[in-house]
């Protein structure tokens, strides 16, 4: 009998171990899920920010080709007064 009440506690206490890893591997899982949710959103965002980026960058380039336009013109207007001033 008390061996059969050993094999009962053995086996009551390996269940309790069991169940204990399977908490604990339950809470890592959880764990996972939450991180897992928390990275897309960190990606969702950063995919936003690197489409504002590329429109900042294209609008950066369209005023960098309008501010070299606006240098040429004023390069011109120069030229056309001092040709002017230099033929009174």
């Amino acid at each position: 009998m008390a061996e059969l009440e050993a094999r009962v506690a053995a086996l009551e206490a390996k269940q309790a171990d069991y169940q204990a890893v399977l908490a604990a591997v339950n809470a890592l899982g959880e764990n996972q899920r939450e991180h897992a949710e928390r990275l897309g959103q960190v990606e969702n965002r950063l995919g936003r920010v690197e489409g504002r980026l590329g429109r900042v960058d294209a609008k950066l380039d369209d005023t960098n080709l309008r501010v070299r336009s606006i240098e040429e013109t004023v390069a011109e207007v120069k030229d056309l007064l001092v040709r002017a001033l230099d033929s009174r």
